[in-house]
């Protein structure tokens, strides 16, 4: 294994967080991830989704934003810093991108690329898979 691929379906903040905050530490670390946002984790990188703030949180996502003490990153923040630091790529998932008729233009600058399922499988051939 010489890495992560995390594919991430899902919309809510708490795991969107997690995501961010595994790159992130990852990133740090030298260790490779792919991260293939598809479906609703796709769309929660969505620009008026991001300005509207429209996600669905449970009990420690909304502790997370009412925190005045803790200054913690977005998900969306933490994968671009990670980005900068180490081996990390983002992709969107075309088919899902296809079906909302939407183009990377409509999501945050994150992304590296556009990709297929079997693209992405191709980048996550030698990593370990994790599915959020």
């Amino acid at each position: 294994m010489t890495g992560y691929a995390i594919v991430l379906e899902s919309a809510r903040l708490e795991r969107l967080q997690a995501v961010g905050n595994i790159a992130a530490i990852a990133a740090a670390s030298e260790v490779p991830v792919d991260i293939f946002a598809t479906m609703g984790g796709l769309e929660a990188f969505d620009n008026e989704r991001m300005a509207s703030m429209d996600y669905e949180v449970g009990e420690v996502g909304r502790a997370m934003m009412a925190a005045e003490d803790v200054d913690m990153p977005m998900f969306f923040e933490s994968i671009a810093q990670a980005k900068e630091i180490g081996p990390l790529h983002v992709y969107a998932c075309e088919l899902s991108m296809d079906m909302l008729g939407k183009s990377l233009d409509d999501y945050h600058e994150v992304f590296d690329d556009v990709l297929g399922v079997s693209g992405f499988l191709t980048h996550a051939q030698d990593k370990q898979v994790i599915f959020v």
